[in-house]
This record gives structure tokens, sequence and C-alpha cells, in this order.
């Protein structure tokens, strides 16, 4: 696979490197379950690439649970030992968990990215961070997350609706989310920038149904992280998000 590139790390230890080189065989034969644990082995040994890599496994969502922190530490540890990639993107990252991207600029990397239709890992997990921290600074939480599920509950894909049912959040929360947005609010400015990262996604070649995936992952893990999480399931990657 092209994005996880050519190993930047070769480990003396042999077994940390036969951890490795494992993971790079499971990810060829598209078993990314087994390539993250090679690649989790690895990283016990700073293994940097297989540190890398996790942080590209779990922030594209290839396997269950999509966890966009552990992705991000992943990120921001390979950085730390010197990984290139990583350190050369690290300022996507930083500017997201300060809230400092800005919601256009976002919108416009996705667009410009070439994804060939998959997730890109480093916009998920920032996108995913940035819009947890601007809810939270802005005061807006509340009314994004029910303007959110309300919009979800009108979709006519069924694992939408599958979805909204492992949040944990009942109607009573978020019925009328849609009617009581204000217009030039806060929380109006931000879904309106999930808006638009949904259409740039969509431009960049990402198709509907995982554009869709992608929006519901990020508003997950906006719920996860808030007071109101407490009964949400853990979000669910590619592998499982469109059954039941």
């Amino acid at each position: 696979m092209i994005k996880f590139q050519k190993p930047f790390f070769k480990s003396v230890a042999e077994g940390v490197e036969a951890e490795y080189v494992a993971g790079v065989v499971a990810l060829q034969n598209g078993d990314f379950n087994a390539a993250s644990r090679y690649f989790s082995n690895a990283a016990q040994g700073e293994h940097i690439s297989a540190i890398f890599n996790l942080s590209l496994l779990w922030g594209g969502g290839n396997i269950t649970p999509y966890d966009f922190d552990l992705a991000a530490n992943c990120w921001y540890k390979a950085a730390a030992l010197g990984h290139s990639h990583a350190k050369n993107a690290l300022w996507q990252l930083e500017a997201a968990d300060r809230g400092g991207f800005g919601t256009n600029n976002l919108a416009k990397l996705v667009e410009e990215a070439n994804s060939g239709g998959m997730l890109i890992p480093s916009i998920m997990i920032c996108a995913a961070r940035f819009y947890d921290v601007i809810c939270r600074q802005s005061g807006a939480l509340v009314d994004v997350i029910a303007y959110e599920l309300d919009a979800a509950a009108m979709s006519d894909f069924d694992f939408v609706h599958s979805f909204i049912s492992r949040t944990g959040i009942g109607k009573d929360f978020y019925g009328g989310g849609l009617k009581h947005l204000k217009p030039g609010s806060a929380a109006d400015q931000i879904t309106d920038g999930l808006n638009k990262l949904h259409i740039a996604m969509r431009r960049s070649g990402v198709s509907d149904k995982l554009a869709v995936m992608a929006r519901c992952s990020i508003v997950g893990y906006i719920i996860a992280k808030s007071p109101y999480g407490g009964r949400s399931e853990p979000l669910r990657g590619i592998d499982t998000f469109f059954q039941k």
C-alpha cells in the first residue's frame, strides 16, 4: 500500500524487526488486524516505522475500534523519534489540537488531497480532534451533537441509524436539533464546516457512504469525549461500521 511507504527504520533487534516484517506481510495480504498486532509488538521495541504505521492503520479507520487518540499518540511519538513523514506533517496535528486549523482550511486540504477513494489517516485524525476542540472551546458542544444526530436520523442509510443507536444518546436529547440551531452561531459555523468537509471528501474521490462514515466517526468521537459519551460504544472501523 502506497500510503505506508518504504520502511524508515530497521531495528537491530531481530525479534522486533521480525514483528515489523510480519506486519508488512499482513498489510500486503489485506489483514489489517494482524498488521496492527504485529506493529504493536514491534512498537514496544521502539520500532519507529511500526509506530508510524500504527498511526496510519488506526487513523484511517482500517480496524475496529477506530481510535483517533491512539493514532494521534503514535503520530506524536513517531515524530519525536525522528520519523521524517511524521515530523513533516506534525504541524497539522498540532494546529488541530489547539483548535487553530480552520474549517475552510481543513476542507481545502481534503479536496486537494489524492485520497484514492480512501480515508486519509492524517486528515481524519486532525478533523476529529480539531472539531472536538472547537466544540468545547466555543461552548457549542450540545447544539452540535443535537444537530448532527437529528440530521443523521433523517438518513436513508440503515448504517447511520445503527450509528446513532451506538452513541447511546436518545431522541429526547437530539430531537429538534435541526430547528434549534441559531444562524451564525458557533454551532452553525461548526456544522457548516462539517458540511464542507463532506463535500470536499466527495470531490476528492471518496464514496458517499465512506464520507458519511467519516462524518459519523468525527461526531462519534466528539460524543465519546463529551459528558454525554458514557453510554457510547467504541467507534467502528471500516471493517464493521456498515454492519448492524
